[in-house]
């Protein structure tokens, strides 16, 4: 549980595009339609961790077995999810 509040912690806001969710949805963005309006940034900045963090050179989830890799993803996923304010 901790790796999970140390990863969500550092990408909680990663790659934001300096607007909110409201701005996103209101314009149309690609993100909004990407994520279908729901909790746009907070789906965007969880995607986006992952991404970063599977790359080849610094795969920080290359030693986890299935399981406890399933369940760092969730627990990040969650504690990201937990930062969308609506």
């Amino acid at each position: 549980m901790f790796l999970s509040i140390i990863i969500a912690a550092a990408g909680h806001d990663v790659d934001h595009p300096g607007h909110n969710n409201h701005f996103e949805m209101k314009t149309r963005s690609m993100l909004a339609t990407i994520y279908n309006d729901k909790s746009v940034l907070e789906n965007h900045h969880a995607a986006t961790t992952f991404k970063i963090a599977k790359n080849d050179e610094a795969n920080i989830f290359a030693n986890l077995d299935l399981e406890t890799y399933k369940s760092v993803r969730e627990w990040v996923i969650d504690l990201i999810m937990a930062t969308d304010m609506t």
